[in-house]
């Protein structure tokens, strides 16, 4: 059921925060385009951007680190003000981008499998583990953003911004709007913590936006990314299929649940992930009218790269939150929202006559 409390606050964007919106985005594309690929570039000039085909896979990952890092930061203080976690976005803006210049998955097929089928298992294990290290890039991006935000805060509290005041209808992007703000552990670090009484239902409703979200975006990019018969592996359709399938996910999601923020629609992006290359591990190729062909996965998943399957999903979701209202609350939840206020407060209702105070009525 959607509460009212859960609703997502939507801001108009004029043409000055459009701007600010391109140039966040242009930044983070010449920073991963520059510096980024000469970190994150394969050995072969024609290989796919991945772990497997980089001369040192620490170094790689410590420097996109950081370079997801100072994207995230820059994005934030660029267009963050009127677009939550567009830092968020900026990283798998620069990460998409990165791994189009690069090759596609035909490469790993053809120079790790070349054909194997048993090798072509090895290799989708290898590929669910790469997956969650690029989703630990996206977590780097949603920390940043939170540290940014709060620092931005604090400096317009320090300065008396009156944007701060409660008539600013609406403010700058707060902290309480962002990811991070609901990952646990992570959120009382930044002091956003959720009241003990709210936190078990806020986590169910969560969760069960993270179970929907993954099985829309599941089924969905299978039936994208192919097609009904086998074709060469092209990154355009690659990136719309994941794009998509979680943009879809995400709207499907919110006709029955409600988050404040995109952290639990954020989260089924690494689980599709690591769920459809296990997959692919147990997939069977007997019957395959195409197994003789090495560029030809078993699995639908293995057209995908794992930086591109992160990068991308957390674009479709984060684009669908911008994009997408919320669904209007039931008249049930509302009521009983507004119940639980006046009972709060230590108020009573006292007949179906009696009216709200002027205070209780801003709360409905």
């Amino acid at each position: 059921m959607i509460s009212a409390e859960n609703m997502s606050i939507r801001r108009h964007l004029r043409l000055l925060d459009k701007l600010m919106l391109l140039a966040a985005c242009g930044i983070a594309a010449a920073l991963f385009l520059s510096v980024g690929w000469l970190a994150i570039a394969p050995i072969d000039p024609r290989g796919a951007v991945s772990l497997l085909t980089h001369r040192n896979p620490i170094v790689m990952v410590l420097e996109a680190v950081a370079l997801a890092a100072i994207t995230a930061f820059l994005a934030t203080l660029i267009a963050g003000a009127k677009l939550p976690d567009v830092g968020v976005f900026a990283v798998g803006l620069g990460l998409t981008l990165a791994s189009m210049r690069g090759g596609t998955a035909t490469y790993l097929l053809i120079t790790i499998a070349n054909g194997d089928r048993n090798a072509e298992r090895m290799l989708a294990g290898k590929l669910a583990g790469e997956s969650l290290i690029w989703s630990a890039l996206i977590f780097v991006g949603m920390l940043v953003s939170g540290l940014t935000t709060r620092y931005l805060r604090d400096q317009r509290a320090a300065f008396g911004d009156s944007s701060l005041a409660p008539s600013a209808n609406p403010g700058p992007v707060q902290l309480e709007e962002l990811a991070v703000s609901e990952c646990p552990v992570v959120n009382r670090r930044l002091g956003t913590g959720q009241e003990s009484d709210q936190t078990m239902a806020t986590r169910l409703g969560g969760l069960k936006t993270t179970l929907v979200t993954a099985v829309v975006a599941l089924f969905a990019f299978c039936l994208l990314v192919s097609g009904r018969l086998p074709r060469a592996i092209m990154h355009g359709q690659v990136l719309f299929a994941v794009f998509s399938s979680f943009y879809l996910g995400v709207w499907i999601s919110k006709q029955w649940f409600a988050c404040r923020t995109a952290f639990w629609s954020l989260l089924a992006v690494p689980l599709v992930a690591v769920l459809g290359y296990v997959w692919a591990v147990s997939a069977s190729s007997s019957g395959h009218a195409y197994a003789g062909l090495a560029n030809v996965p078993m699995s639908d998943f293995l057209r995908a790269l794992p930086i591109t399957f992160v990068a991308a999903g957390t674009m479709g979701v984060l684009f669908a939150r911008w994009t997408l209202g919320d669904s209007p609350p039931s008249p049930v939840a509302v009521l009983v929202g507004g119940s639980t206020g006046l009972l709060k407060h230590g108020s009573r209702p006292h007949g179906p006559a009696s009216k709200p105070k002027k205070s209780d009525r801003k709360g409905l």
